[in-house]
C-alpha cells in the first residue's frame, strides 16, 4: 500500500499552513490526518468543511460512535 508521510508546517505550502494554524488554534495540535491531507490544501479544506458541518449536527456521542463504527467498518486498525 502506498504511503504518504504527514506534512511538517515547513515542508506545506501558505496555504496548507494556514489551515494548519486554524486546525492548531482550535484543537491544539495537528492530527496526522491533516497533516497528510495538507499535500492538497483544497482537499483538506474540503475535509475540514465537512468534519465542522458534522459537527453542528450530531451530538458529541454520535458523532465518535460514527467515527468509530466508521473505522470498524473499513477494517481500521489506526
Amino acid at each position: 500500500m502506498p504511503y504518504v508521510a504527514p506534512l511538517e508546517v515547513d515542508q506545506a505550502s501558505p496555504q496548507a499552513q494556514e489551515l494548519f494554524r486554524a486546525i492548531e488554534s482550535k484543537l491544539g495540535a495537528v492530527p496526522n490526518i491533516f497533516r497528510t491531507l495538507g499535500h492538497q490544501p483544497d482537499v483538506l479544506r474540503a475535509v475540514l468543511g465537512l468534519s465542522e458541518a458534522i459537527g453542528q449536527d450530531l451530538p458529541a456521542p454520535l458523532r465518535e460512535l460514527a467515527y468509530l463504527k466508521t473505522s470498524l467498518v473499513n477494517q481500521c486498525h489506526y
